[in-house]
């Protein structure tokens, strides 16, 4: 079958000519790895490669959200909710051209890749070298690139669709990678994303020092120094105890309330996820995942409507979940 979008220079929209090894236009080359190019050897940003390789590491050191019987018990209803999507949503995008900016591994990718007409996805990091053999069940083709969100290497207004599943506020800016990606969309196409939004005050402090002290250090070794966190969240969960809050303490963005003591700490002082059902190893990973990318930046509601509103989007919603905010957008006009 002929591909219908053609991979173009993210620098001067030339198209590309490939052969095994290279890929290339007049003004530039790229190497191809297994297939796939890669677009990002020159990233300039320091804290931008930091995260690249931290989203390397997270992505091909597991395979838990790409085993099958995982992801439709644990991940799937998980990533749903994210996305503000039901099953029966998902016929939204049968037969539409989709882009998925931020693929990791390409757990997400299940939810939608299969009902594709033609499916691309990227990532900045080389856990997109392992999206094909995750995906090879769901999706014959993948169309892969590593490849940075703010370069993206496609024309403008080439796609139906854009997902992205927590992403753009792993960026310098989100609203400006969200820009950038939305700029493939077609006039008329949708956007599906979820970005992570601002907690209670002691708890933006606290993961900010955290994050501060674990970023820094290479992979392995916060791996393990996170495992303290995960060590204590999943003694708290062993207790089963609930606290009473008996009013609001509106400083602090407490609400009054009975809770369970893991999820009290969690919400509202620093994150220590633990899920009995997921185990510790992954429990561990998803608290690596919020303090090792040194780019994690949170949002409210307001920012998401102001970005919306300068962008002429038309919303479908903006859900707000327990950390972040599921937003689907139609694009209506050209965004330069």
């Amino acid at each position: 079958m002929k591909r219908e979008i053609p991979w173009v220079d993210p620098i001067t929209q030339e198209l590309f000519v490939v052969n095994d090894k290279q890929i290339s236009s007049k003004s530039s080359s790229f190497p191809i790895v297994n297939g796939i190019p890669n677009f990002t050897e020159n990233i300039s940003d320091e804290i931008q490669k930091q995260v690249q390789e931290s989203f390397g590491e997270k992505w091909t050191k597991t395979t838990f959200a790409n085993d099958d019987e995982k992801f439709e018990n644990l991940i799937k209803p998980i990533y749903l909710e994210m996305m503000g999507l039901q099953e029966n949503d998902l016929d939204i995008f049968n037969d539409k051209t989709i882009l998925e900016v931020g693929i990791g591994s390409g757990s997400s990718s299940r939810l939608w890749c299969k009902q594709a007409k033609e499916f691309h996805g990227v990532d900045i990091s080389k856990a997109v070298y392992d999206v094909s053999n995750n995906l090879k069940f769901f999706c014959v083709n993948p169309i892969l690139s590593q490849a940075d969100i703010n370069n993206l290497p496609y024309r403008d207004e080439s796609f139906d669709v854009i997902v992205s599943n927590g992403v753009f506020h792993h960026t310098p800016n989100t609203k400006i990678s969200l820009k950038n990606s939305l700029k493939k969309l077609k006039v008329g196409g949708f956007c599906i994303f979820y970005i992570y939004k601002k907690k209670p005050p002691i708890r933006e402090f606290s993961d900010d020092y955290i994050r501060s002290k674990i970023s820094n250090l290479p992979y392995d070794e916060a791996y393990e120094k996170i495992k303290t966190i995960t060590n204590f969240g999943k003694s708290l969960s062993e207790k089963n105890s609930d606290i009473i809050i008996p009013s609001d303490i509106e400083f602090l963005g407490i609400k009054k309330g009975t809770y369970n003591l893991q999820r009290f700490f969690y919400d509202n002082f620093f994150k220590c996820f633990w899920n009995k059902d997921w185990g510790y190893d992954y429990s561990n990973l998803v608290n690596i995942d919020w303090y090792h990318p040194k780019y994690c930046w949170r949002h409210t509601k307001e920012e998401i409507l102001l970005w919306c509103n300068d962008m002429d989007l038309s919303i479908k919603y903006i859900k707000e979940l327990e950390s972040g905010y599921a937003c689907f957008v139609e694009k209506t006009s050209k965004i330069t």
